[in-house]
This record gives C-alpha cells, structure tokens and sequence, in this order.
C-alpha cells in the first residue's frame, strides 16, 4: 500500500458509545490489554507502562482523558462487555498505547467527508479532535 493511499484511511474505535478514528499512518497495532505496571504519582488517565516485545511504552486510557463514560456505566448495568485492546501509535519515532474499548474497521475518507471539528478556540478537545464526519 502506497503511502498516499494510507494518508486517506482512518482506523475506527469507540469509546463507549462515541466513534473516533485516527489516521492508519500512525498505527503500528492493535493487541488485547496486556499486563500495565502502575507509576505513581501520574495522571489518571495515564495507565502505566507495558512491555511490548522488550520495548517498554506507556499506555494512556483515552476514555478518562476525554471524560467518555462506558457503556454499562451510562445505562447502570454491571459492566460485563469485552475486554479493552491496546492500539500503538507512532508519532515522530516516539511508541504509545492508546486503551479503546474496541477497534471496528478502517475508513476510506475523502475531502467531503471530513468536516472542521465545531469546537470553540478553548476547547480542550481541540487538541486531539481535529475533524468529524
């Protein structure tokens, strides 16, 4: 796959019951939740780090970051959906891991797609929302 082509696709997770997807580009994989070593006195939303193949990356839940309620939380069942995966994204040689409850597909965007996000300048989401669809 060219490297145009891939600058077009997004890869789809959810969060609860919201979609978000990132550009294919940066995901290097998705793996079910491995073991996470807490480090203390970090952000919540920071899970701890975890060994992928002898690399140690952190791993960020972006469902606190964000403020996305699970499903079961919202409708007050137990929660007792499946288990969360870890997507690894790569951004200027730096590896992370972002805890999703689920990755659902790729998309094949084009320009009259993808709509400016509608977030006010202090906003901020508007650091990692940047268009919707």
């Amino acid at each position: 796959m060219s490297q145009n082509t891939l600058e077009n696709r997004y890869m789809e997770f959810t969060l609860g019951d919201q979609f978000f997807a990132l550009p294919l580009i940066s995901v290097k994989e998705v793996i079910q939740k491995p073991e996470v070593t807490s480090v203390p006195n970090m952000p919540a939303h920071f899970e701890g780090m975890m060994n992928l193949r002898g690399k140690i990356i952190g791993v960020f839940n972006v469902r606190k970051k964000l403020g996305v309620k699970k499903l079961a939380e919202k409708s007050g069942e137990k929660s007792n959906t499946s288990p969360e995966v870890v997507v690894v994204v790569e951004q200027n040689g730096i590896s992370v891991g972002m805890l999703v409850d689920e990755v659902t597909k790729v998309i094949h965007a084009t320009e009259d797609m993808l709509k400016q996000a509608p977030l006010k300048d202090d906003d901020a989401s508007k650091k990692f929302i940047l268009n919707v669809e």
